[in-house]
């Protein structure tokens, strides 16, 4: 029977070339013998895998055939044997001290152990002190991750206690191909009763121009409709989560339109994209949040888009969205 560790970390590769060696050294640079660390090759047709042999004293190498990185990442949980599970992105990396900040923080035993990281040549404060989360703290802080989704329902840059994972049997959703991510953490989040935060700058998310959220294919509106359909089933109507829940449906609305219908790579018409709005607007899901969610509870910037729908201000909502887009694309 393999030992328990106090840490596995899940690494989903596929055809992530030299980066994947970088992500691996970030790693196996500072780490010590209570740590395990899984490559779940997802059917990958480059040389990436050749190119971290050197460490097959250090880490795991597991192949399979190419099923997606939902599919990769629940292989990783079937597989780790650790008290803990962190989930690192094969093109990112952590900073260089993290293995002594992280076991001393697990060592605590919360639930749930969120720190800072950087995005790009950005630092990303999401947190200010360090503290830990229970009782009304832990139900606000829950629901402020929901309403912000994009700063706070990734799984990197965590760490999830395993036995909860097992447990209640909290998996990827394989149909999902978009916000799979947000859809595990509120899975998890529902079933968690502490959260450790840290405001130490543990993980680097790298900007990958070759990314799902970077490359326009057409596809988005329907892939996050299907998440917020999945998503909002593990909720019940009375859940004290279903006000944030609401904002998080309309911040992946605002992603649906820089990246697709108002993307500058989308060859349609503004008037087409501007249709395109109103249709996406008339479904259930999106329509039923938008009527609950109120003006008055949208203070972050980041909701400005949801208050010009709800005003019913579609050509500046669009355009709106047409700049962000232009934006995005000038950070490629």
């Amino acid at each position: 029977m393999t030992k328990e560790k106090l840490l596995s970390i899940i690494i989903p590769n596929y055809n992530s070339g030299e980066l994947l060696r970088e992500c691996v050294t970030s790693i196996t640079s500072n780490m010590n013998k209570d740590v395990e660390v899984l490559v779940i090759d997802d059917g990958s047709t480059d040389n990436s895998i050749d190119r971290i042999k050197e460490f097959s004293n250090t880490i795991r190498i597991i192949k399979q055939s190419n099923n997606g990185v939902s599919s990769a990442r629940n292989r990783g949980l079937k597989e780790a044997v650790g008290k803990y599970v962190m989930f690192v992105d094969a093109d990112d990396t952590l900073n260089q001290e993290w293995s002594d900040v992280v076991l001393q923080e697990i060592r605590k035993d919360k639930d749930l152990i969120i720190f800072n990281y950087t995005k790009g040549d950005s630092k990303v404060k999401i947190i200010d002190v360090c503290k830990l989360l229970e009782g009304k703290q832990l139900k606000k802080y829950k629901c402020k991750m929901l309403k912000l989704p994009t700063l706070n329902m990734t799984v990197w840059g965590k760490l999830f206690k395993r036995s909860i994972i097992t447990t209640n049997k909290i998996s990827f959703d394989r149909r999902l191909t978009l916000a799979e991510d947000g859809d595990f953490m509120l899975q998890f989040l529902l079933k968690v009763n502490s959260i450790l935060l840290n405001n130490y700058v543990l993980y680097n998310y790298r900007n990958n121009n070759s990314s799902t959220m970077r490359t326009f294919d057409n596809n988005k509106v329907s892939n996050y409709l299907l998440a917020m359909k999945v998503s909002n089933t593990r909720l019940t109507s009375s859940s004290y989560l279903r006000k944030a829940f609401n904002f998080y449906i309309l911040m992946h609305l605002n992603i649906m339109m820089v990246h697709e219908v108002f993307d500058i790579d989308n060859n349609i018409d503004y008037l087409a994209s501007r249709r395109k709005l109103k249709q996406i607007l008339q479904t259930d899901i999106i329509s039923r949040a938008l009527q609950k969610v109120k003006i008055s509870d949208c203070k972050e910037k980041q909701t400005i888009p949801i208050i010009l729908l709800k005003l019913k201000l579609y050509d500046i909502a669009g355009l709106a969205f047409r700049l962000r887009s232009k934006q995005n694309h000038k950070k490629i």
